[in-house]
């Protein structure tokens, strides 16, 4: 009997295997490093819950149902200290839950942490991670970054567009007035997604107000707004193929599906809007800088900084969808801790009557001379930042944070929400205490890593200033222009505790309110 070596045996065992045997080898294989690096956790990472095969951390979270990750990840801070370490699936996971940490990470190893991770959203909603806020770092992400900075949302560019911002704030006042003469309730936290998202839109395509409920050339702008409600509800769908890549390739949740389709829904508004305000450029001619908008901005760029139609698409959806929800949820929060608290809101009051007068409305130009308003969107911002977790950053190669061992290609995710709520860096952390900033110089911008609302470094937020100035100018309107008296619950119960999951930090229950007006009349019929 002729006899066969190794090798030879090896090799009919390849040609004759079937597919499926190649799916379980693989699989196996897959099992097999997933076990190994299960038992073999290295004692210099961080303290870590630990993990199992395949699924990683997850089971030893200790997730309760309907609990936002943020304060799930606050309670392992609590548990395994500052810096903690999970394999989420086989994805190598930091969670820092402390601002000297987190200043390691954002600011002295910034270009270490400064790129993303693998994420479904990225990949579809991101238009192959041509997005801003998805982009990993390297040359395409620093052109956007400049971009952001130098044309799209300059200090310039924001005060230049401040009529837009007022004008469609004067219009929800209007409407909220209407409510009022017909003895109706207005749903306050709906009609501030409604004021935030036409205000992008305004800022982004020129809609003006009547237009910005119908169509810009093919594109229906109920559609716009439709796709980007459903991308803020899948943007914040824990999907667990990002983490186990089985569960990518089965999608048995159904979001890569879904996000597919949306993908399609944005790239044919996009291509639409595109071609509308190519055609509008071209019939109007040269228009003065402070009258483009931001689309058009986008169109005049040339040379090294011209975009694909992927990459101005990113553009578009990062501004609108990152930029409407998280103004609204911070506007809403705000009003919410006033209506509290009748003293803080009298005060508020008090400095707007003096400052603006009975005589108009708030301007933008009035912030400035309004420090009391700022000291409370501030401390709202420390206690409720718009998105607690910010988006994951990647480190690019291996690296040592506070003693412990980094590998490359770890996820490190950043929790504000519990930095801002330090008790080594703030008293009565949990309270809302605008009076702490009447005398306390600290930025929101990220040069103070005990207020980290927008993030901060080179992934910090591109618009924080722009966010900032419509939250403050919403507040401050609404607050100048009305009493409220809420429905259905007590001023003083308003829910100030309790949130949705998801990406960006909503209150659990809507603000019903009946408004009487503060100011004549008249100033509510323009």
């Amino acid at each position: 009997m002729e006899s066969t070596s190794p090798v030879q045996a090896i090799d009919n065992l390849i040609s004759e295997l079937p597919w499926w045997g190649w799916v379980l080898v693989a699989a196996l294989g897959y099992l097999a490093v997933q076990v190994y690096q299960s038992v073999h956790i290295s004692s210099k990472l961080p303290p870590s819950p630990g993990a199992f095969p395949v699924v990683g951390s997850f089971p030893l979270m200790g997730a309760k149902d309907g609990e936002p990750a943020h304060q799930m990840f606050a309670r392992l801070g609590e548990k395994y200290g500052p810096i903690c370490y999970l394999r989420m699936g086989n994805v190598p996971s930091i969670i820092i839950s402390d601002g000297n940490i987190a200043k390691i990470l954002l600011k002295d190893q910034d270009h270490i942490f400064a790129s993303r991770p693998w994420m479904s959203a990225g990949k579809y909603m991101g238009m192959d991670f041509q997005s801003v806020v998805f982009a990993p770092s390297g040359p395409h992400y620093k052109r956007l970054r400049k971009i952001y900075t130098l044309e799209l949302l300059s200090n310039k560019r924001v005060i230049a567009s401040h009529g837009i911002r007022e004008a469609r704030l004067y219009g929800t006042v209007k409407s909220m007035h209407e409510d009022m003469e017909r003895g109706e309730a207005t749903n306050l936290s709906s009609a501030l997604k409604t004021l935030s998202l036409n205000s992008l839109i305004g800022l982004i395509f020129g809609l003006t107000e009547d237009t910005v409920s119908k169509k810009l050339g093919t594109v229906d702008m109920e559609e716009v707004k439709d796709v980007v409600r459903c991308a803020v509800e899948l943007g914040g769908e824990f999907n667990f193929g990002d983490y186990i890549p089985i569960a990518r390739w089965l999608d048995l949740q159904g979001v890569i599906k879904r996000m597919k389709d949306l993908t399609k829904r944005m790239r044919v508004i996009a291509a639409g809007v595109i071609e509308e305000h190519r055609k509008l450029a071209a019939s109007r001619g040269p228009s003065s800088p402070d009258d483009l908008t931001i689309l058009d901005v986008v169109l005049n760029l040339d040379g090294d900084d011209v975009l694909s139609d992927d990459a101005m698409a990113g553009v578009i959806f990062d501004m609108i969808i990152a930029g409407s929800d998280t103004t609204a949820v911070s506007s809403d929060w705000t009003i919410a801790e006033l209506l509290r608290q009748p003293k803080l809101m009298k005060k508020l009051q008090d400095e707007l009557d003096a400052v603006v007068g009975k005589d108009r409305l708030m301007r933008e130009s009035d912030i400035p001379n309004l420090p009391y308003l700022q000291c409370v969107i501030k401390e709202s911002l420390r206690l409720h930042p718009p998105a607690p977790l910010g988006i994951p950053h990647c480190s690019i190669q291996p690296t040592t944070v506070a003693g412990y061992e980094i590998p490359a290609k770890t996820t490190a995710l950043i929790n504000l929400w519990a930095i801002n709520r330090d008790p080594k860096n703030w008293k009565d952390p949990l309270q809302f205490i605008p009076e702490r900033f009447e005398k306390l110089d600290v930025s929101v911008f990220g040069q103070d890593f005990s207020l980290l609302p927008f993030s901060a470094g080179r992934r910090g937020c591109s618009g924080m200033l722009l966010g900032l100035t419509m939250v403050q100018l919403i507040v401050g309107t609404l607050c100048h222009s009305f009493d409220f008296r809420t429905q259905g619950v007590k001023e003083t119960e308003v829910d100030v505790i309790n949130e949705k999951p998801g990406l960006v930090s909503m209150r659990a229950q809507d603000i019903f309110v009946k408004v009487t007006p503060r100011l004549s009349s008249h100033l509510f019929k323009k």
